[in-house]
């Protein structure tokens, strides 16, 4: 695997991963199959330039960064990034040292300059050449009481800048729970990753409908998953929700925001 391809892969894995997406998911939500978006984010099959696209526009992120690297990754697999041929020495000099300029060199530049202009070192979005913050405005599915039993992932709210972690505990088996405070969607849910078969997690909020993950399939162990959404109301407070981990095999864990 080249340098260029191993990048890509690591940085779509980690779209995808803070975006709390499962391969299901992206399946569901993507022209592309669960088994086509393993080898995309292990790095063992060229990802098609619209799988980028996609998975950002699932994961709400601006698409800039990836692409760039996309271009290098594309470069080697179409063999553009090979070195052009050494020029023949002009009459009457010697030969010299040999000039070659490969193609990688220069979408390295060109590529090197565009995420400078629309990134900061910490990967956050900064000044354009223009002078204008590079900013990315989400564009949610619901809000507030339209988001109840909605899929977070589904309705866009699970987005970079769109959400909040309110309380989180890690159990018995590397179990992980977050109560998740969508701030632009205005809704509530639970996400976990690390459960096992016949675990259960709960999500309740006075004067809502209780939500609830369960674990009946072996593809989701190593999923992230989501509760649907409670919505709120104007007047609610989010950190009147109350999460409650059931393992198969152990004691109730409970906490609230």
């Amino acid at each position: 695997m080249s340098p260029e391809t191993a990048q890509l892969a690591v940085r779509m894995r980690e779209v995808r991963a803070a975006a709390g997406l499962s391969l299901a998911q992206l399946a569901r939500r993507t022209p592309y199959s669960k088994s086509s978006w393993a080898r995309y984010l292990s790095g063992t099959q060229p990802v098609p330039r619209r799988a980028v696209e996609a998975l950002c526009e699932v994961a709400g992120v601006r698409p800039d960064r990836l692409l760039a690297l996309w271009e290098l990754a594309d470069a080697r697999w179409s063999g553009r990034a090979r070195a052009t041929p050494e020029p023949a020495p002009e009459s009457g000099r010697g030969r010299g040292t040999p000039y070659v300029w490969g193609a990688v060199a220069a979408l390295a530049a060109i590529t090197a300059a565009a995420v400078a202009l629309l990134f900061t070192p910490d990967g956050s979005p900064s000044a354009t050449a223009g002078g204008t913050a590079a900013t990315f405005t989400p564009h949610p599915g619901c809000s507030g009481r339209t988001c109840e039993g909605q899929d977070p992932v589904d309705m866009g709210c699970g987005g970079q800048q769109m959400v909040r972690t309110l309380a989180w505990r890690t159990a018995a088996g590397g179990r992980r729970v977050q109560l998740r405070d969508g701030t632009t969607c205005h809704a509530v849910w639970v996400r976990a990753t690390h459960l096992h078969l016949g675990d259960r997690v709960e999500l309740t909020l006075p004067g809502a409908p209780r939500k609830e993950i369960r674990v009946d399939d072996r593809h989701d162990l190593d999923a992230y998953l989501a509760t649907p959404m409670t919505g709120m109301a104007p007047a609610q407070d989010p950190g009147d929700a109350r999460v409650c981990l059931i393992p198969a095999d152990g004691r109730r864990v409970c906490f609230a925001g």
